[in-house]
C-alpha cells in the first residue's frame, strides 16, 4: 500500500520534478559507491608520513628554484 502510495505521488509530479528525483535516486546509488570505496581505502596508507609530507613542502615552497606565478 504504502509503495503505491509514493508512486501515485510521483506520477502526478511535474515532468521536471520526476526527472529531479530520478537524478537524485540516480546520484544516492553512485554516491553509496563511493563511499564504500573511501571506507575500504581509508588507513591503507599507515606508513605515510604526515609530518614529513608537511615538512617537504614549506621546503620546496621556501627554495630558491622556486618559480612564482608572475613568471610562468
Amino acid at each position: 500500500m504504502a509503495i503505491e502510495k509514493i508512486y501515485n505521488a510521483i506520477k502526478r509530479l511535474p515532468p521536471a520534478e520526476r526527472e529531479k528525483l530520478r537524478h537524485l535516486l540516480d546520484n544516492e546509488d553512485s554516491n553509496n559507491e563511493n563511499t564504500k570505496a573511501f571506507e575500504r581505502a581509508a588507513g591503507s596508507w599507515t606508513d605515510f608520513d604526515a609530518d614529513g609530507f608537511i615538512e617537504e613542502i614549506y621546503h620546496r615552497r621556501n627554495s630558491a628554484g622556486r618559480t612564482g606565478p608572475e613568471e610562468w
